[in-house]
């Protein structure tokens, strides 16, 4: 008998999420307790905050909360089955095969050159306007894409990932700077050409940076982070004429369009998710006609896609819990104001770029932007407005803190559905992360500085 050797492995995303739920039960019991009152409205009250009893939530109590913490999430799962079961649909098809194969064909050793940043300014555009988290299902698409292009799991993922949820960092209609710019009484879609150069810029050193990596694995697999490249077991003849079909473009059409009518209605009429699950399913049925699929087969499809959300909505589950864990035992308000206090000593110059890095922190424990807003925005608003830092610049601190370690914490439900769909690890893609997400971070903090000693208002 062979003696079974240990290996230490970095844990699963489920093990990982478990490790924190007991870490933020372990806090409740450190960090003493603390509330801020809160006016009509549900904002917190600026100096308003003050020691209470000490309430920790032990393990079992944590346990227990599951049920609702993953029952809470229930519009978030139905937006999830239905957009899995539109992919699944799509991918079915073979649509996106031969908008690849054709794009391979079309361009030959440019193909990746040329594709990679078209996708990154098509998820570019929908994560600024629309910004929501169903659009991590088209990282089925990336890992489709890897296949047919011979690329490793990181770089699948990444390609579809990284460029919407950067984007969501400093889109101009997303949820989360509509509430600040409306808690801070400025205009909505004010300072709309300062995000539109930010944006820009996010969007081209994202393709570059994608584009780069995928190039240097196509030419050289041993440089892979995940190690693995991935193929299919038929090769692709690249130099074979291939055809773009009609019905293979209305496809991808249908993908889309939800997204960008969901996101004019969000905008105009304040639409919720219910709309975009209507939305979702009434195309996955359009891609019924268009592809032919009986009904039988339709419904097959569009379940198998449904299912394959199901371990995700688990994971989902777990992440709210460890928010919840963390409210319960009231250690939230008491981190706040502990990074309050930092920030107002350090004067006006650095305060706007403090601001920033302490969302940029406190976002690994709370991901969810608007949960964030109420709690915050009052809280920076009256600080901001004594060290004569402009509401406006505010507003972008906020948001870019908010968005650019959303692809980085294990907290965030929306990464843990990638790493689930690409099958990455936590560890790998932290590789291929961390030094992207340095350097956004690096310019976003020169960008508050720069607008903050101009007095940037933005209107």
């Amino acid at each position: 008998m062979k003696e079974k050797k240990f290996k230490l492995a970095f844990p699963h995303v489920m093990v990982l999420l478990l490790a924190l739920v007991l870490l933020a039960c372990l806090l409740t019991y450190i960090v003493p307790a603390g509330q801020y009152d809160f006016d009509e409205n549900g904002y917190v009250i600026a100096d308003s905050f003050h020691y209470v009893e000490q309430t920790p939530v032990s393990v079992t109590n944590a346990l227990i909360k599951l049920t609702s913490s993953i029952a809470s999430m229930g519009t978030t799962y139905a937006l999830l089955f239905v957009i899995g079961g539109l992919v699944a649909v799509l991918i079915s098809s073979g649509a996106v095969e031969n908008i690849v194969d054709w794009c391979l064909y079309r361009f030959q050793d440019k193909s990746l050159a040329v594709l990679i940043p078209v996708i990154t300014v098509m998820m570019s555009l929908l994560g600024g306007l629309a910004g929501q988290d169903s659009l991590i299902t088209f990282v089925a698409c990336g890992m489709l894409l890897a296949r047919r292009t011979k690329l490793d799991r990181v770089a699948g993922m990444a390609i579809f990932y990284l460029p919407y949820i950067t984007a969501q960092a400093i889109g101009p209609t997303v949820l989360m700077i509509l509430m600040c710019q409306e808690m801070c009484n400025i205009p909505a879609l004010s300072g709309l050409s300062v995000r539109i150069v930010i944006w820009v810029v996010f969007t081209v050193f994202t393709a570059w940076y994608n584009t780069r990596y995928a190039l240097r694995v196509a030419r050289d697999p041993s440089r892979s982070i995940d190690g693995e490249i991935l193929s299919l077991e038929e090769q692709v003849d690249t130099t074979k004429p291939v055809a773009l079909k009609v019905s293979s473009v209305i496809g991808l059409a249908m993908m889309i369009i939800p997204f960008v009518i969901y996101a004019i209605g969000s905008a105009k009429a304040n639409w919720g998710f219910d709309r975009l699950i209507a939305l979702g399913f009434v195309a996955s049925v359009v891609l019924a006609f268009v592809f032919r699929f009986s009904p039988n087969d339709w419904a097959k499809r569009f379940c198998k896609g449904a299912v394959d959300m199901g371990p995700v909505c688990l994971l989902i589950g777990f992440s709210k819990l460890i928010s919840v864990v963390l409210a319960d035992g009231q250690v939230i308000n008491t981190i706040a104001h502990s990074a309050l206090v930092l920030i107002q000593s350090m004067g006006a110059g650095f305060s706007a770029i403090g601001m920033f890095v302490f969302t940029l922190l406190f976002n690994l424990l709370m991901p969810s932007g608007p949960a964030k807003v109420p709690l915050l925005m009052p809280l920076f608003t009256p600080v901001a407005d004594i060290l004569e830092i402009p509401r406006q610049v505010l507003c972008t601190c906020f948001q870019l803190g908010d968005g650019l370690t959303n692809f980085l914490t294990p907290v965030s439900s929306v990464l843990a559905t990638g790493l689930i769909l690409s099958n990455t690890k936590y560890s790998k893609w932290l590789r291929y992360a961390v030094p992207y997400a340095l350097c956004l971070i690096g310019f976003s903090a020169v960008c508050i500085f720069a607008l903050n000693a101009i007095g940037w208002t933005g209107v």
